[in-house]
């Protein structure tokens, strides 16, 4: 019983009283500026390409259709032994049409030298080594080239093995590979 009145005797200040509120000043309401700096400071953007939409302005996904009007008829048509479908080959890049749409787009070093090579509508050079300004570090190593990964997508730098040259670019599903 001692305990109990102990603990109500404690407790009775704060039973008493109702609580006050101090009203807010609007210096309290506002973020202090080094805060604000710092947080600023911490909300850099990173130069990287962010997605994969299109290389050699083509997009993936694009229809056969589509593709027949934006780019014309292909130069051959052969078939892909890795995919089972067919590869459109153009003077400056290769499509992968399976089920009537590009799953994969490919530029070898030659059709990027004479054409030009573009990422998003990006222009780069692979040969002169511009593409880890666009891209930054390989998301994993290959054997035979470099991968970087972007949601679903991805693009694959082939390189050979013994001297480092890259021998070709796809842009594919990586989900699908």
């Amino acid at each position: 019983m001692n305990v109990i009145i102990l603990l109500l005797s404690l407790l009775t200040p704060y039973l008493d009283k109702p609580v006050q509120q101090e009203p807010l000043s609007a210096a309290a309401l506002t973020r202090p500026a080094s805060a604000m700096l710092a947080f600023q400071h911490t909300q850099t953007l990173t130069p990287y390409l962010s997605h994969f939409e299109s290389m050699a302005d083509v997009q993936l996904f694009t229809t056969e259709e589509e593709l027949l009007e934006q780019k014309g008829l292909p130069l051959s048509i052969k078939n892909d032994p890795w995919q089972g479908c067919l590869e459109y080959q153009y003077e400056d890049m290769s499509a992968g049409i399976c089920e009537g749409k590009v799953i994969y787009v490919h530029v070898t070093p030659y059709q990027a030298q004479l054409h030009g090579l573009s990422i998003n509508g990006i222009e780069l050079d692979p040969k002169q080594g511009n593409l880890q300004d666009l891209l930054g570090p390989p998301d994993f190593k290959a054997e035979d080239g470099d991968v970087y990964i972007r949601g679903d997508l991805a693009l694959k730098i082939y390189r050979d093995q013994i001297t480092g040259e890259w021998l070709g670019i796809d842009l594919f599903d990586g989900s699908s590979s």
